[in-house]
């Protein structure tokens, strides 16, 4: 009994047809959830993007903040109009960019600006950085400000020695 069972199953398995692949409106409905998942993601993805990016215009101005504040302790005067791309600036930091392009400026060794502009933010989905340093009474003043808006303009005025205040559209970062 056990023979003809045995040769009944192999016998209705070789019988039957077996599925092969998938049919049109499985693929179909697989390409449409890809699809979708994809126009929600892209968006989010794409603003990781432009945050990742203004990591540099963050960095390199806090980069130079610092070097201003070591160039001021050292010699009492704050440097103006350092090139920081080069090797041999006076800072003595150097920022090679790659989306960022940085003005170092100062108010006769009193205090010093800084900007981070990109010439492409539209594009690229960057915000620009502004940051300035001050010193009064043996204390140093600092702050980072970036743009409200992608492209906006962002500055930061040294109102007083100790005082950093960031310019119309930015905030303080």
């Amino acid at each position: 009994m056990n023979n003809v069972f045995t040769a009944k199953l192999l016998q209705n398995l070789n019988n039957k047809k077996g599925n092969k692949g998938f049919t049109l409106i499985e693929l179909l409905v697989v390409v449409i959830i890809i699809g979708v998942l994809a126009a929600v993601a892209l968006p989010n993805l794409l603003s990781q993007v432009g945050k990742a990016r203004e990591t540099e215009g963050k960095n390199g101005v806090g980069t130079i903040n610092r070097a201003q504040q070591g160039f001021h302790f050292e010699r009492r005067v704050f440097n103006n109009g350092a090139d920081v791309t080069l090797a041999n600036n006076p800072l003595g930091v150097v920022i090679n960019p790659d989306f960022y392009a940085f003005t170092v400026a100062g108010n006769a060794g009193i205090d010093a600006t800084v900007t981070a502009i990109d010439a492409a933010a539209a594009a690229n989905g960057t915000r620009n950085y502004g940051g300035g340093i001050g010193f009064d009474a043996g204390a140093y003043s600092t702050a980072i400000c970036q743009s409200d808006a992608v492209g906006g303009a962002a500055t930061a005025d040294v109102a007083a020695p100790a005082a950093v205040v960031c310019g119309a559209g930015t905030e303080l970062n």
